[in-house]
């Protein structure tokens, strides 16, 4: 039916109290913009966890809309530096169908936004979504040799420690996202806090992972080193997904 969601029914309180008024607002930009189009909304990801800083990480966002609609897309662009400026990622935006479809490509994306989300607005698209564990693996195996290609570029572009240290600090988000799908490809409970993910892949793999928990922590060790460390253990890592069956 054409029901345009109401304001009343924005539900902020799973969220933290600093990020509550910004992810409200926006909320509320989707409902004028969006209208009947708009079928729900939630935030997911480290927001919801123990480790979330509001200083250094961005909220992230989906809405999920009965159709695409590029001319809604252009319409919130305007809306981009006030979003910066409350340290908000510009919500990805999906349909049911597009869901429906990506469980077999993104499933990483889709696993760690079904274990970590809180509905502000309408239906919960995430709850029951459903994968298939080579679609996982595959993934896994993907992203972390992209990683590996990544890293050994940006190291070789990094005429400054500073971008060493941001190229870490990317790794290991993604990395925290990746063991997520590993524990699950193992029937692991995946804890919320990176730390604990880190704590319950290391039992997995059988090897400490002292690199990703290092960068992880920003810890004082000299930026090449920690590279490296990091480094290894992606390799690790790589290996044992490789050797996953599923």
């Amino acid at each position: 039916g054409i029901i345009t969601m109401d304001k009343s029914d924005i539900d902020v309180s799973l969220l933290p109290p600093s990020v509550q008024p910004a992810v409200r607002s926006l909320a509320e930009l989707l409902i004028d913009s969006a209208g009947p189009n708009l079928l729900g909304f939630a935030v997911f990801g480290a927001t919801l966890t123990e480790d979330f800083d509001p200083k250094r990480m961005p909220v992230r966002s989906v809405a999920v809309l009965e159709k695409m609609d590029l001319v809604l897309l252009n319409s919130l662009r305007s809306h981009g530096p006030r979003m910066g400026r409350q340290r908000l990622q510009a919500p990805l935006f999906m349909t049911e169908q597009y869901i429906d479809q990506s469980r077999d490509s993104f499933p990483i994306e889709l696993l760690e936004m079904q274990r970590l989300h809180a509905v502000v607005l309408g239906k919960d698209y995430f709850e029951s979504l459903e994968f298939a564990r080579p679609d996982v693996r595959l993934q896994c195996e993907r992203e972390l040799k992209a990683i590996l290609i990544t890293m050994r570029q940006g190291l070789l572009s990094a005429h400054k420690d500073a971008m060493i240290s941001a190229l870490l600090a990317a790794a290991v988000e993604q990395l925290v996202r990746i063991l997520r799908a590993v524990l699950w490809l193992k029937d692991v409970e995946s804890p919320r806090e990176a730390a604990a993910v880190l704590s319950a892949a290391d039992k997995l793999i059988a090897q400490p992972l002292t690199g990703m928990r290092d960068s992880l922590s920003a810890s004082s060790k000299e930026t090449f080193v920690q590279f490296e460390h990091l480094y290894k253990d992606i390799e690790a890592l790589s290996k044992y997904v490789n050797e996953i069956n599923c």
